[in-house]
């Protein structure tokens, strides 16, 4: 069982049914090719070997005498030993009455084997024998030649060996160099499957097609017909979005007027207190509506680019909300050098620590501390949280997760928007949970520190 699930996962691969598939068919045609040619070689070696045993009989003939006198002595021609055919092959001489004159030693007795004109086969203790019977009725002879058909077989088995077994050892060879041509023609599928993998979630440029193959380039056509739809999809929702709330700023305003003056014209405290709940719904509606309408604006990639100072913009966002954090009783521990020197967009990275303080600030423990710090190219803002505050860590970039803390104002959108400015500025957000600190990290890669200098005051 487990080994038929690894081979179907082995077989998922596309190259390596292309693989065993030219396996496959090779082997197929080298035992066909082997069969043809042991069929072959076993259809000249008996027209070689019988074409021989023709030439012996005629020459044993001619060595008979010519003058029709009967040689009437019974000869047997011992062995010699010389070979190890020699058993395998045999003649007889006899008159045409049947009278033996001469044969080899061992050769078959004629009732076993008794003389037939011309070419015959018998099998004689599961052993198979060729004959070939040649008689000369005016001298009064005929002969007999016999072969072993072992003989025979071991040259046809030999000659089919020594024509297969080159192509069978060629087998890891071609194996080889069908793998390589596969992986060298599937190149471009790995090229692109990287380009993939490497294209941001925002990017939605077309593949360029340049020296593919036919199929790439079908894929390619493909990917490209869906990365164009997938981007005029995104457009219209998020023109939708941003036109809504853009749309709902205007009646928001007009409805909080109208409010505060009802409530300013209120005469009893139980009018004032509904018309404050009501405003109160009021103000969070149109900060949702901002939040959405910031979502969207974050989601366009930056125009002005520029070398800041990361350090300085970071300093200033805190101190512009100091005051909030002063209010909540709580510390703001900053270490930061006085320089740190980004490629960014200044308005987008204000956008961006401007959330995260303001995060830290909403979400922090009562009475704790904010710990701010700067290491090398990267920012962290660190602050306590409550034990009794359940946060998924992996959901922090959802929109509207808010996790447990629904008792402060918010409309869960703030990590998602400091999610998409740190993908349009390049940078690499990190949100953790560390016991009961709630971490977020910023960090810039080398290609935006455009001389990196960090530096502090003596």
């Amino acid at each position: 069982m487990w080994l038929n699930s690894r081979v179907k996962t082995k077989l998922n691969s596309i190259r390596r049914r292309i693989l065993v598939a030219v396996s496959a068919v090779y082997l197929l045609s080298a035992t066909v090719s082997a069969i043809w040619i042991y069929a072959e070689i076993s259809h000249e070696v008996d027209e070689l070997f019988d074409a021989e045993m023709v030439q012996q009989a005629k020459t044993l003939l001619a060595l008979l005498p010519r003058d029709g006198a009967v040689v009437s002595r019974d000869i047997t021609i011992s062995r010699i030993n010389a070979h190890s055919y020699e058993d395998k092959l045999s003649y007889r001489i006899e008159t045409i009455d049947g009278k033996r004159i001469m044969q080899t030693e061992g050769s078959l007795n004629p009732s076993v084997i008794p003389f037939k004109e011309g070419f015959s086969v018998k099998t004689v203790d599961n052993e198979l024998w060729h004959s070939f019977g040649l008689s000369l009725p005016a001298r009064d002879y005929r002969i007999l030649l016999l072969q072993q058909d072992e003989f025979r077989s071991e040259i046809r088995g030999d000659l089919t060996t020594d024509m297969v077994v080159p192509i069978l050892t060629l087998l890891p060879l071609m194996l080889w160099l069908g793998w390589w041509t596969i992986n060298q023609n599937f190149a471009s599928f790995r090229r692109l499957a990287e380009a993939l993998r490497r294209k941001r979630s925002d990017d939605y440029r077309p593949f360029v097609e340049s020296n593919d193959t036919e199929e790439v380039s079908l894929v390619k056509g493909a990917l490209n017909h869906y990365l164009t739809r997938i981007e005029q999809t995104f457009l219209r929702e998020k023109q939708f979005s941003a036109d809504a709330a853009h749309e709902l700023r205007t009646p928001l305003a007009s409805l909080k007027a109208q409010l505060q003056n009802q409530w300013q014209k209120a005469s009893t405290q139980q009018q004032k207190e509904e018309l404050e709940s009501l405003l109160a719904s009021t103000d969070r509606l149109v900060s949702l509506v901002e939040s959405l309408l910031l979502l969207s604006k974050t989601e366009l990639p930056p125009q002005h680019w520029k070398q800041v100072n990361a350090a300085a913009i970071l300093r200033q966002v805190i101190s512009d909300y100091y005051q909030w954090a002063d209010s909540r009783r709580l510390v703001m521990d900053v270490n930061l050098p006085d320089t740190v020197l980004w490629r960014s967009e200044e308005r987008y990275l204000t956008m961006l620590f401007s959330n995260l303080v303001d995060n830290a600030i909403k979400y922090a423990a009562p009475q704790s501390s904010i710990d701010i710090q700067c290491h090398g190219s990267s920012f962290t803002i660190r602050n306590r949280i409550e034990k009794s505050h359940h946060v998924d860590a992996k959901r922090l970039t959802e929109r509207f997760y808010r996790g447990g803390q629904l008792r402060e104002e918010g409309a869960g959108l703030g990590l998602s928007i400091v999610s998409n400015l740190a993908k349009q500025l390049g940078l690499k957000l990190t949100l953790a949970l560390e016991d009961d600190w709630f971490v977020a990290k910023v960090e810039a890669d080398q290609a935006l520190l455009e001389k990196p200098v960090i530096s502090r005051k003596p």
